[in-house]
């Protein structure tokens, strides 16, 4: 079953989400003023880039250095979490050139503990917290920061570093189905507290459960019943004009079928299976689309999360949280023009300029 469309003039005007069955509707909202400007409030308590270059005042330096002594995912503050799952020192995830400046080769880069209110109640998992934390990043702060805002990102974190991160959420995905009653994983990422992010310091989370959560399970059901249903949904990407990249093995684009005006989707058509399954050249492939849209969007705030089962492909949802939300009634309004943009973020286009590597180190 081709997936629902209809065009006007030969553009098209509504894509109907063919798991959800919401529509997103192609409309000249540029026609809005917005009336309400922000002084302070809501921008002002986002994620910052930093500027090369400079240096924290004296005042701010104490402050950093007082809010990483606070910070219970800074290193020495291990007793603080909770229990420890697993941990990765720098020295085994990076290059001895390759580590960021001022970290000890032997110190922790990254840790997973169980998460303090687990996604899935203790019950429902053999009295176990199979939802865990995983700290991205033993350091709080961009290497550059000069405010207290300017957090190290997940777009900040080398290539590598983020591919060893995947690794990474991979054996904590592993030990999390070593549970019996464990059936699901995914691995989902707040970024900033207009994202639901509730700890400032870089993390993500990989959630074991009982069974499918709601959005995996129907997009196994939509797939069972409709095979070819992501390579058609990929079509209608291609007539709008969507894809940001794209070769044999995984291909990323900006959705319409996303829950936000915003929302990008990375896709391994021909893995058909748990991200536990790939090897390590197709995690490679699939952590570098990922992270290219994520380094475009630098600090503003974003949520992904990373479904995989026997069945689906794997694949990745990712939403801006920055951009207005224009969800009524299951329906989403973006702007008509969002092709001929190529896609706008922030300032200017969409454009993927980061050297990855080509093959596992």
């Amino acid at each position: 079953m081709p997936v629902e469309h209809g065009k006007k003039d030969g553009v098209i005007v509504w894509v109907k989400n063919p798991f959800n069955g919401c529509t997103t509707y192609f409309n000249d909202i540029h026609k809005k003023t917005m009336a309400v400007v922000s002084k302070g409030g809501f921008m002002d308590t986002m994620l910052r880039e930093p500027e090369p270059g400079r240096e924290p005042a004296p005042e701010i330096r104490r402050q950093m250095e007082e809010a990483v002594r606070q910070c219970v995912f800074c290193p020495g503050n291990e007793d603080k979490t909770p229990g420890e799952a697993l941990r990765v020192s720098w020295g085994e995830i990076l290059d001895h050139d390759t580590l960021p400046d001022g970290v000890d080769p032997g110190g922790w880069a990254m840790r997973a503990v169980h998460n303090l209110i687990p996604r899935v109640p203790e019950v429902c998992t053999g009295g176990s917290n199979e939802s865990y934390v995983v700290i991205e990043d033993s350091r709080h702060f961009h290497p550059h920061a000069a405010q207290m805002k300017e957090l190290i990102y997940s777009g900040a974190l080398a290539p590598i570093h983020f591919y060893r991160l995947m690794e990474f959420d991979v054996e904590v995905m592993r030990h999390a189905y070593s549970n019996p009653h464990v059936h699901s994983v995914i691995i989902r990422k707040n970024q900033g507290p207009e994202s639901g992010a509730s700890q400032p310091h870089i993390h993500n989370q990989v959630l074991g459960a009982d069974q499918h959560y709601p959005d995996v399970l129907q997009e196994l059901r939509v797939t069972e019943s409709e095979p070819g249903i992501w390579e058609e949904g990929v079509e209608v990407i291609r007539e709008l004009g969507l894809i940001v990249e794209e070769d044999e093995d995984v291909l990323s684009y900006w959705s319409p079928y996303g829950k936000f005006p915003r929302s990008f989707d990375v896709v391994m058509p021909g893995e058909r299976c748990s991200l536990t399954e790939l090897s390590k050249e197709k995690l490679l492939k699939f952590s570098g689309a990922l992270h290219r849209i994520l380094t475009h969007h630098g600090a503003i705030p974003l949520d992904y999360e990373v479904h995989s089962a026997p069945g689906i492909p794997v694949h990745a949802h990712l939403n801006s949280r920055l951009f207005t939300y224009s969800s009524i009634g299951g329906t989403i309004n973006v702007p008509s023009d969002v092709g001929e943009k190529v896609v706008p973020i922030r300032e200017g286009v969409l454009t993927l300029k980061t050297e990855y590597p080509t093959s596992v180190p």
